[in-house]
């Protein structure tokens, strides 16, 4: 037993190794350990995902650069703001992004050919001048280029970025609505902006964005989050405008002020739809709805002082649960250890908001902040862990689709490159898709056909036809020969390697740069339309068809057996020379195969009512009638121009061989028990089914053997073929 004395020796013992132990012993989970759910040490795979960044104008942030911006020469201008933009767009596609947010409107102006508003001063540093070029026309050719989708994002209500007299009398210029309707001109943050609450500003705004949509083939419309703008509330000065503008319809001017942005962002929903339904219309608001400590019971468990609800007057959550526009990008500038607000928390806040809706979220992501913040989980040793776990989050929050970096130049700062190596590197190595959005229409085009594939000078080319006007561009893919062509899962965003824009031409082509082996792999080409529908796939590698371009790695299987029917004058292509194996077969152009296989002839008298006698196969039809292989209904009708299923070429093939006098005894009907699908079989074609099987000459697939399936071309020449080894 112990005594008193021990136990208190004891205590004390335990005391001095607790005292000297280090402090993060016992230290509090970290902010992030709610959330390591969704928080995977590897990288998650994944094939749809928008990958994005906005490429920002105002005070050429981004672009064009202050240099090139002042270059007196216009040409020489000219030339080096594209080369700029080019740029970038290659270091995009570099980083397998998929997507552009390119800032067309930031004070009241235009970086395109506007008939409303002047043009941008950042383009030649003095407003309204013309830049000699479209810079929205360019940037959207060379992004389509590239594959990548080109968002036109613009600012609604700021029209200058201070209010000195410079920029007072800069304003002064035809197109301005400064000087054209100053009656609508207030001042907030030491800003001009277009007062939010006049029903004229939702039409100037609204005007500027059809006008866009009519001129420029946009993928995307996209506001930031300068909705209502101010210091403070009151700030803007619009209690007369309240008065005119509120018919007693709202008792208070918050609500009235959220009615107005309501109204904005549901008008341009309906006028988007209405132009141009396959133009996505999104929202990057703030990052934080609403607070629940506010007094806003369905708010985030947040403490932020800037929020969407209450100092921005624009009800995001309404418009999500409406489903008025298309996504939402809340810019969650914060990390996981923000006191205020957690990355965890809000971006979990707008996961369940958009769960089960027709609304995409994307995250906008605070790159600028890397290194370059008070935050200690943004600089130093902390800053690539706490963004990696961000972006990881995105990933793996099923609700999540997209992620979006604020902003280019951030990509090219030397406190980023360790992050933007991670990026590059590891988190977006793989490529994705745009994810699709089902109601916004749209359809997968038909696949491409007749591809090959052959080794050139710098890679490996793989070529294919053209198929489908719809289609906008394709991907290509590339498996290992032990590898099943999974096109569907996560796991094949491992296996895309390229998209590529649709040519004019019928040919189209891609050159697989980084691999040379034809004899290892095979490659898969899909189609797909402007909204990232999928078709199936076509199967290519360096075995194809001796005779016909259209059969290759995908019908291997038969491709032996079809040459030799080609060979043999028992098939021929159509009038492109193409065998087309998937097709499905005339039930007509089955009994040609037949004859034509078996070497068949019988004299004869008359034929089916419905075979026609100067139809190309009345001859055919009629012997293989004349020999009892095949029966119409009524013994008057054939069917000839309609496909023939799999148990009805089973059927015929049996009784063909029986002409024959071949050594093939019929099977007792247990012998199908082994197909899921016996129960579909009709009652005529289960003898028929059974004796094939036992001889070998037809196997089933996916477990059944599909009686009421068409049957395709390929599929034909295989039973056909396997026939005449038989016969032999």
């Amino acid at each position: 037993m112990f005594t008193q004395k021990r136990i208190v020796s004891f205590f004390v013992a335990f005391l001095m190794i607790f005292t000297s132990l280090p402090l993060n012993v016992f230290a509090q989970p970290k902010p992030w350990t709610p959330y390591e759910e969704y928080i995977p040490e590897e990288t998650p795979l994944v094939k749809r995902h928008l990958r994005a960044v906005w490429l920002t104008t105002v005070l050429n942030l981004d672009w064009p650069s202050v240099e090139t911006r002042d270059i007196e020469n216009s040409e020489e201008r000219i030339q080096k703001s594209k080369e700029e933009l080019v740029e970038m767009l290659d270091r995009a596609v570099e980083l397998n992004m998929n997507a552009v947010f390119f800032q067309v409107s930031t004070e009241g102006d235009a970086l395109y050919n506007s008939d409303i508003v002047p043009w941008s001063r950042y383009l030649t540093g003095t407003f309204g001048k013309d830049p000699g070029f479209d810079p929205l026309a360019f940037i959207i050719k060379e992004a389509h280029k590239r594959n990548l989708e080109l968002h036109a994002w613009l600012n609604p209500y700021r029209v200058s970025m201070n209010t000195s007299a410079s920029t007072i009398e800069s304003l002064n210029i035809p197109k301005s609505i400064y000087r054209e309707r100053p009656h609508l001109i207030k001042t907030s943050m030491n800003r001009f902006i277009v007062d939010p609450g006049v029903p004229e500003s939702r039409k100037w705004v609204a005007d500027r964005v059809k006008e866009i949509l009519d001129n420029y083939d946009v993928d995307g419309i996209h506001f930031d989050d300068y909705f209502y703008y101010e210091r403070h509330e009151g700030e803007l000065n619009d209690d007369e405008t309240f008065r005119k503008y509120n018919n007693g319809q709202f008792s208070n001017k918050g609500d009235w002020r959220r009615n107005n942005t309501y109204l904005l962002i549901k008008e341009l929903s309906e006028m988007i739809q209405k132009s141009k339904p396959h133009v996505k219309f999104g929202i990057s608001p703030g990052g934080v709805w609403g607070n629940k400590s506010d007094g806003l019971v369905d708010g985030s468990n947040t403490e932020s002082g800037y929020t969407n609800y209450l100092r921005c007057f624009a009800d995001t959550k309404k418009w999500v649960e409406e489903e008025i526009i298309d996504y939402i990008a809340p810019q969650i500038y914060f990390t996981f250890g923000n006191p205020r607000a957690p990355y965890g928390e809000v971006a979990s806040w707008w996961s369940n908001l958009v769960k089960g809706r027709n609304v995409h979220l994307y995250i906008g992501q605070a790159l600028y902040k890397v290194n370059d913040d008070a935050d200690e989980y943004f600089v130093g040793a902390n800053a690539v862990p706490e963004f990696t776990r961000q972006l990881k989050f995105n990933v793996a929050k099923p609700e999540t689709n997209g992620t979006i970096m604020f902003r280019y130049k951030n990509l090219e700062d030397g406190k980023k490159q360790e992050m933007v190596n991670v990026i590059e590197n590891d988190l977006w190595s793989s490529k994705t898709l745009v994810p699709v959005m089902p109601w916004k229409g749209g359809s997968p085009p038909k696949a491409p056909e007749v591809g090959k594939v052959e080794e050139v000078s710098d890679g490996v080319k793989i070529s294919w036809h053209e198929n489908d006007e719809n289609t906008v561009y394709y991907a290509v893919y590339r498996f290992n020969t032990d590898e099943n062509a999974n096109i569907v899962s996560d796991e094949s965003a491992a296996k895309l390697i390229g998209t590529v824009r649709r040519n004019d031409g019928e040919i189209q082509k891609f050159i697989d740069r980084s691999f040379k082996n034809l004899d290892d792999v095979f490659y898969v080409v899909t189609a797909l339309d402007r909204l990232h529908n999928e078709s199936t796939g076509l199967l290519l590698n360096n075995e194809r068809s001796k005779y016909f371009p259209d059969v290759g790695y995908r019908h291997l299987w038969a491709m032996e057996a079809i040459d030799r029917f080609y060979k043999m004058k028992i098939i021929r292509g159509d009038h492109r020379g193409m065998f087309n194996p998937g097709a499905n077969t005339k039930r007509g152009d089955f009994i040609i195969m037949v004859v034509n296989a078996l070497g068949l002839k019988a004299e004869y008298e008359k034929n089916f009512l419905d075979v026609k006698k100067d139809s190309y196969y009345y001859d055919s039809i009629a012997v293989a009638r004349e020999l009892g292989i095949i029966k119409g209904v009524g013994n008057e009708r054939f069917n000839p121009e309609g496909n023939i299923t799999r148990e009805d070429m089973m059927v015929i093939v049996t009784r063909a061989l029986e002409i024959l006098n071949l050594d093939f005894k019929k099977s007792e009907l247990d012998n199908i028990l082994e197909y899921d699908d016996v129960d579909e079989i009709s009652e005529y074609a289960f003898e028929a089914v059974a004796s094939l099987t036992v001889a070998g000459l037809v196997r089933g697939f996916a477990g059944g053997i599909h009686p009421k399936r068409m049957a395709t071309r390929a599929e034909i020449v295989i039973i056909l073929n396997s026939m005449l080894d038989k016969i032999s």
